[in-house]
């Protein structure tokens, strides 16, 4: 094997390393602005269930002062007529 081959052949790899360096670089660039982009998504999904989440706590405190309410109607004449005959 002469040294000039060797030397082309060197040279030839010294090239692909270079090629999978850049495409590396490019494969950890977007998987970077992926993870960012993720990070983003995960904060609006956050934000929206606490959203949701304080609906739910007026929604629970209205539901308990209509099923107090409801009760009240519902036994009051009940109450009334036993204790008012």
């Amino acid at each position: 094997m002469s040294a000039q081959a060797l030397e082309v052949r060197m040279a030839h790899l010294e090239g692909a390393y270079e090629q999978i360096n850049h495409r590396l670089g490019n494969v950890e660039q977007r998987l970077g602005n992926l993870e960012t982009r993720m990070d983003a998504g995960f904060a609006r999904i956050d934000a929206r269930f606490a959203q949701i989440d304080a609906r739910f706590g007026q929604m629970d405190q209205r539901f308990m002062w209509l099923t107090g309410l409801m009760i009240v109607s519902i036994f009051s004449p009940i109450v009334q007529r036993f204790v008012f005959r």
